[in-house]
């Protein structure tokens, strides 16, 4: 990502760390699968009903983290997945996880910058991401390399948080430390504008906010619960920002002025 250098993602999630493991048991107990977003069990299920993943379909996944929505879809499916992070703690972790799942060789990860992605074009049926496209500056750059690695009637499939940001200061600094950077916001209308002009069509778009609300609460009471667990692994300044970025997302939730968008598209045939 052209953007790596302003964010610090070993701070901001500590990769699968004693404290981070602590809260996704808090968070999710037995649909705990490795996530760091805002990604169930249930949404992994939806989307696989959506897009028809099965065996035969090979699946990139941008942004794959530690690996768990990647496996959970390969164990389901039994399709072949491709993992890329810029994060070499996570790929490792992932790369781990699979081995420890007998997935080795469907489940691959990859060190690299999904803006410029290594992969020949035409080499994947469909294309995931959760909660990860908005710390992209250039989105359509984004969706036209995933455009390029995507055979023709191939699906996009992503889930990311849209957001009207108010002009308050205090606002776009809570937030902005909690990876969501001002000049990369991104509304739900302007995400599918993006997507249009970057070459793909639009199919459906859906928006969870009952869910949204009550997974962004769910972490901001582990941060609180786990504070001291939290502060010892992150420092104090880290943790409170993360304390007050989820109770700032929770307030432009109860504003409808934030949600939480499955956007799914696909390549045209020709």
């Amino acid at each position: 990502m052209k953007q790596k250098e302003s964010i610090d993602y070993s701070e901001l999630h500590q990769l699968d760390s004693p404290a981070n493991r602590l809260m996704r048991k808090t968070i999710w107990g037995n649909q705990d699968i490795g996530q760091q977003s805002f990604i169930t069990p249930p949404y992994l299920d939806e989307l696989i009903r959506k897009t028809g993943i099965d065996a035969d379909t090979y699946v990139l996944d941008i942004g794959s983290g530690v690996g768990g929505p990647a496996i959970y879809i390969a164990q389901k499916t039994g399709c072949r997945i491709m993992g890329i992070d810029v994060s070499d703690v996570g790929v490792e972790r992932a790369r781990k996880f699979a081995a420890d799942s007998g997935l080795s060789d469907r489940a691959t990860f990859h060190l690299g910058d999904a803006m410029e992605m290594p992969f020949p074009e035409n080499a994947f049926n469909v294309s995931i991401s959760f909660n990860v496209i908005n710390v992209f500056k250039d989105k359509e750059g984004l969706f036209r390399q995933v455009l390029r690695v995507l055979k023709p009637k191939g699906i996009f499939t992503f889930l990311s948080g849209a957001i009207d940001m108010p002009a308050d200061p205090e606002v776009i600094k809570r937030m902005s430390r909690g990876c969501l950077i001002p000049e990369y916001y991104d509304t739900a209308g302007s995400y599918k504008t993006k997507l249009k002009q970057a070459g793909f069509r639009v199919m459906e778009v859906i928006e969870y906010v009952e869910d949204f609300r009550i997974q962004n609460k769910l972490w901001g009471d582990a941060f609180k619960k786990h504070y001291d667990a939290i502060v010892k692994e992150q420092g104090k300044e880290t943790t409170d920002h993360h304390v007050k970025f989820f109770d700032t997302y929770l307030r432009l939730i109860d504003e409808g002025r934030a949600g939480n968008y499955l956007f799914i598209s696909r390549k045209p045939n020709s």
